[in-house]
């Protein structure tokens, strides 16, 4: 009835915590119908047990992982697939370790998805959910001199009270330093570092959260598929995430989920990744995302029924006012894939996109570049800095972007929600940017029928 997969982080040499504790989490990873994961992070306990319990029901269940460590005071990851749940419907939880109950100042929950499929007579229901990049976390051993690069870290108990349904982590989710991208325990120590912030815990319990990344938690900074630690990176990131799963044999951190009549591509942007400085027209076969990666995306869009598509990778991809690292490098690869969407006339695609160290809303009009030939608009929203210092772009062209809808750049630290609701034939996306203090900064609705082939 039960089902559970446990990893162990062994690369660690620290001084012996007296206590039994909890590390990091609980977080809840990925959710289905009748399957939720959580994720935890603890210390110097030989069990780790979960009990859960239907909200205002009797169905209940318990499960426990045996720490494997030889030294129990290594950092040890839990994860509970919890099986054979009810679909839409909400369990409490608690922790015990070594058979002793955790308190915590926050209740524990987890929500299976609601079922809903097109030939539903009903409506689809409502989607509520956060996005957001770059989190750096202040580590003064190995930080660079003078002003601390991470900002106060407030913004993740005003994300916690939004209580949506789940989270999109864009990338740079975590950063690596020079002494740490140069070895494995080096990232292993960052990921465990970051993690164990306690202004994060509360966020991560709320909602599930989905992750994908950038260069920052792969690897060096604009580091592509040559980065000589690729698979420790993918290691710690499969080991600290709860996705469902992670690319296709073997390879690569993409996936795709689904929830009401929204369905997610989160893309990888590095693991495939040439060399962003090659010249295209020197090297026509420059990619991104790699072939089997895009046939995927081409595959998956094409199968898709969905009303709004969301298209997540690390790294801008309309913009085309940019020289940073985006799309904007690999010019032949984002055209074919508005190529795609537009033969294959696939409607309702929106790109959620992070890096930056600022948000805006980028909107493409069909034609409005030679490559942009769909029949509707195109979008691009960015949603960055979470806690990492904003950028510089207001002392650039950039600022002037005309493509850029009005009063959406927000270059501080912020992060944005997306509720799609309405009726069938008639649902919207309202996306909504808040400032590190929960205030609202700017709205804007996009209709279906906006992003409808014509």
């Amino acid at each position: 009835m039960l089902f559970c997969f446990v990893l162990s982080f062994n690369a660690f040499t620290q001084t012996k915590p007296a206590l039994t504790k909890i590390v990091a989490g609980p977080m809840l990873g990925y959710a289905e119908h009748k399957e939720c994961m959580v994720w935890i992070q603890t210390s110097c306990s030989k069990t780790v047990t979960l009990k859960y319990l239907e909200l205002n029901g009797l169905s209940e269940g318990e499960m426990t992982i045996t720490n494997k460590n030889e030294n129990l005071c290594l950092p040890w990851i839990s994860k509970f697939i919890i099986s054979d749940l009810k679909p839409n419907t909400t369990y409490t939880y608690e922790i015990l370790l070594d058979k002793k109950l955790v308190p915590f100042t926050y209740d524990l929950r987890f929500k299976t998805k609601k079922v809903w499929a097109e030939w539903s007579k009903e409506d689809a229901f409502d989607v509520n959910f956060l996005l957001g990049s770059c989190n750096y976390v202040n580590d003064s051993l190995y930080d660079r001199p003078g002003k601390p690069y991470g900002q106060i870290s407030d913004i993740f108990s005003k994300m916690a009270e939004q209580r949506t349904d789940f989270m999109l982590w864009l990338g740079d989710n975590t950063y690596t330093r020079e002494a740490d991208y140069s070895s494995a325990s080096g990232i292993r120590y960052r990921y465990l570092h970051t993690r164990s912030d306690a202004s994060i815990q509360k966020l991560l319990s709320r909602q599930n959260n989905y992750a994908i990344w950038d260069d920052h938690d792969f690897g060096e900074n604009d580091a592509n598929k040559n980065f000589d630690l690729k698979d420790v990176s993918k290691e710690c990131f499969v080991n600290y995430w709860g996705n469902k799963t992670y690319g296709e044999n073997g390879k690569g951190i993409y996936y795709s989920f689904r929830q009401s009549d929204v369905e997610f591509f989160m893309l990888d942007d590095r693991t495939f990744r040439d060399e962003s400085e090659l010249e295209e027209e020197k090297f026509s076969h420059k990619t991104q995302l790699g072939d089997v990666q895009l046939n995927w995306l081409k595959n998956k869009l094409k199968h898709s029924s969905s009303t709004f598509k969301f298209i997540a990778v690390g790294g801008q991809f309309l913009n085309t006012e940019t020289n940073k690292e985006s799309f904007n490098l690999y010019k032949r690869e984002r055209a074919e894939i508005i190529k795609f969407i537009a033969e294959q006339k696939i409607s309702g695609v929106v790109f959620l996109t992070g890096d930056r160290h600022h948000t805006e809303l980028l909107k493409y009009e069909p034609n409005s570049q030679p490559d942009y030939i769909t029949t509707y608009p195109l979008f691009d929203l960015t949603s960055s800095a979470l806690t990492a210092g904003p950028s510089n772009i207001l002392k650039t062209k950039e600022a002037e972007n005309p493509f850029r809808i009005a009063n959406t750049l927000t270059v501080e630290n912020n992060f944005c929600g997306i509720k799609v609701t309405g009726t069938r034939g008639n649902r919207q996306m309202q996306i909504t940017c808040y400032d590190k203090g929960g205030i609202v900064k700017w709205n804007h609705v996009i209709n279906e029928s906006l992003l409808k082939v014509k």
